[in-house]
């Protein structure tokens, strides 16, 4: 469907990009599910290496798988943290979709779909550039609204507005617990790899 509508945002009016730029980031967040699933099965393996090699007393290769896990761990909360604040920012679309021109406040959606793609441009340059994509037709659907800063909003990245902030600190603060409710927590003694191998066997 996006294939469809690409190349096509100038021949619709500022009502209609809005569901545009919703389309956009809910292909987004369905790239980030899939991402996210991958990461925990890599995690998941690399964590089985790393309890493996414990066992082993092979310390060199657990401390090499723990340290992938790690870093499999800081590109997931990334990843969760940017899926939670596309979430909430789809929600306020729709809700802009729903009011119409009602005072509802979207300036920070701009803002955090630019600091999103920003923190995925190392990481997943198909989905940042995508959320570029859907940040300038936003901009332009609002500007064409009324709302005239917010051309001269999106060429300061680095300062954004306080309800941007909220929801960016929000969604990370619910990525962390995620991320310690779904990966395994790397066991730093003999003894917390046993407890957990135990744990695993009785469940």
């Amino acid at each position: 469907m996006l294939d469809n509508l690409r190349g096509r945002t100038d021949d619709v009016t500022s009502d209609d990009k809005i569901p545009l730029v919703i389309l956009k980031l809910e292909a987004s967040l369905k790239k980030l599910d899939v991402i996210s699933e991958t990461l925990k099965r890599e995690d998941n393996q690399l964590f089985e290496r790393c309890v493996e090699a414990r066992l082993r007393g092979d310390n060199i290769h657990a401390m090499m798988y723990a340290n992938e896990c790690a870093e499999i761990r800081k590109i997931a909360l990334h990843v969760v943290s940017s899926k939670y604040a596309l979430e909430q920012m789809v929600l306020r679309l729709h809700t802009v979709t729903r009011l119409g021109n009602i005072l509802v406040t979207v300036t920070p959606v701009v803002d955090v779909i630019k600091e999103t793609q920003n923190r995925l441009v190392g990481i997943v340059p198909s989905i940042a550039s995508n959320l570029n994509d859907a940040n300038k037709i936003l901009v332009d659907s609002l500007s064409k609204m009324g709302t005239s800063d917010l051309r001269t909003a999106t060429q300061k990245p680095l300062v954004y507005s306080s309800g941007a902030e909220k929801v960016l600190e929000e969604a990370k603060a619910a990525a962390e617990d995620t991320i310690r409710e779904k990966f395994p927590k790397i066991p730093g003694t003999l003894k917390d790899i046993v407890k957990q191998e135990s744990e695993l066997l009785t469940n």
